[in-house]
């Protein structure tokens, strides 16, 4: 049944477009992590071209007797937190009980972070998901956070503010979070106990294990912990924030395995390169073409993209209604680089431009330019590496160094590069500034080698 405003609002879109075009606006909102179920929501991932992310996690669970741990991760826009979410909701239908908790409400991703501030808002989070989701389950009459104050307010540590810092738990969450000095107080009073803590919380998950199968005896438990990976730092603290990432993960990964508990993580793609051999499930952009010479277009990834866009529309009726015809939509998918964030962001710059539906070919033109000048200018020397990478689909890293390994994570998180796969892994320029790079690359070849004269 159609609603009745919808009616009203096709009824008046000839005199008066703005409702129509305001609502698809609004629809076209790319910061806003679906659910499934959400009427915008487009299972991309199910089923494409053999490959699932989430099925494959799903399934190395279930694989899994009583605890595992897993590491998932991808680039800006690329649904991550989507589809953890489809993840949970696949796993609670198979019975296990889930629990999902971010990762920014305790961490601050400007600050270097230790293993000791890792096991400390692990313990927190959970003992919040849980009271969050059922406060009928009694975690030994404490949640962590008290159990934590208490440690702290009975261990010998003077400081200026301590007192005030752990005055109750919203406070020590607060200076965990807000105030540095705190929490590198706490790190180097941790840093000669890390394995009294690390014995501390692994009882809580015990205990908290525990007191849900009293309610739900056998329960297999599930815990999501996302947006580890925007641990990024600024410009002045991001070399610090990533080396003590690495060494979160190259040394203390073991320490992540939670008793009796599945665990998820998400964590920054850039380990991939810095950690081989670590299992690591990316999502890739949605694959637009074939990994060949001439690019040619891949249909199922294109239809996916589609779909994506007549969910936002409301119908492909009414998609090909703003834009006028197929072709016109191709133009803007064609653009996107199989990037969601890029897909409704080419679209919705173009309702911006549009007065009276149909769009024109100059507002499509003008929303690809507003999209392709967000990505330049490019140095000529990323230039010469993005077009390495164009003609040979591989990330062209020279070394495993720092330098090097954040240099191509930021291709990679600012979508000058796509991570795309058809069996194996492979790499490509966005298709918004293919024709920039070869310039400015050819450019730079010319600068080093100047013409002969005869």
């Amino acid at each position: 049944m159609v609603c009745p405003a919808v009616i009203l609002e096709k009824m008046a879109r000839p005199s008066d477009p703005f409702p129509f075009l305001k609502r698809i606006y609004q629809n076209l909102d790319p910061n806003k992590p679906l659910r499934p179920g959400n009427e915008f929501y487009v299972p991309v991932y199910s089923g494409s071209d053999g490959y699932d992310p989430v099925e494959e996690i799903k399934t190395r669970i279930q694989f899994s007797d009583g605890e595992s741990r897993h590491f998932f991760s991808g680039f800006r826009g690329s649904g991550k937190t989507t589809e953890l979410f489809r993840l949970k909701q696949e796993l609670e239908e198979l019975g296990y009980i889930v629990f999902y908790a971010d990762a920014l409400r305790y961490l601050n991703p400007n600050l270097p972070i230790e293993i000791s501030d890792l096991l400390i808002v692990l313990a927190g989070a959970f003992s919040d998901a849980i009271e969050d989701a059922n406060p009928t389950i009694r975690l030994v009459h404490e949640s962590y956070w008290e159990r934590l104050r208490h440690y702290l307010t009975t261990t010998e540590i003077e400081w200026k503010e301590f007192s005030l810092a752990t005055k109750d738990v919203g406070s020590l969450k607060a200076s965990l979070l807000e105030t540095p000095s705190f929490r590198q107080k706490v790190q180097e009073l941790m840093s000669s106990r890390l394995s009294e803590l690390e014995g501390q919380v692994k009882k809580f998950f015990e205990d908290g294990v525990k007191a849900i199968r009293e309610e739900r005896p056998g329960a297999q438990i599930v815990f999501l912990f996302d947006q580890l990976e925007q641990l990024r730092g600024t410009r002045r603290t991001d070399q610090e924030v990533l080396a003590s990432v690495e060494r979160l993960f190259a040394q203390y990964r073991d320490r992540l395995n939670l008793p009796f508990i599945h665990a998820v993580y998400t964590v920054p793609p850039w380990l991939k390169f810095i950690l081989p051999g670590t299992a690591i499930t990316i999502l890739p952009s949605i694959r637009q073409w074939e990994n060949n010479e001439t690019r040619v277009a891949c249909a199922a990834g294109n239809e996916r993209l589609w779909r994506v866009l007549e969910a936002r529309f409301g119908s492909r009726e009414e998609l090909l209604e703003f834009f006028g015809s197929e072709a016109g939509v191709g133009r803007i998918l064609a653009m996107c680089g199989g990037h969601f964030r890029d897909l409704l962001r080419l679209a919705a710059h173009t309702v911006v431009l549009t007065k009276q539906p149909p769009a024109s070919g100059s507002a499509i033109d003008a929303a690809i330019r507003e999209a392709r000048s967000s990505y330049l200018p490019i140095a000529a020397a990323d230039a010469v590496w993005l077009q390495n990478i164009a003609e040979s689909r591989s990330a062209g890293l020279q070394t495993a160094d720092a330098a090097d390994v954040n240099r191509f994570t930021h291709f990679l998180d600012t979508h000058l590069v796509l991570f795309l796969r058809n069996g194996e892994e492979w790499y490509d320029v966005h298709p918004l500034i293919r024709e920039e790079v070869a310039e400015e690359a050819l450019r730079a070849a010319r600068a080093v080698v100047p013409p002969a004269h005869g």
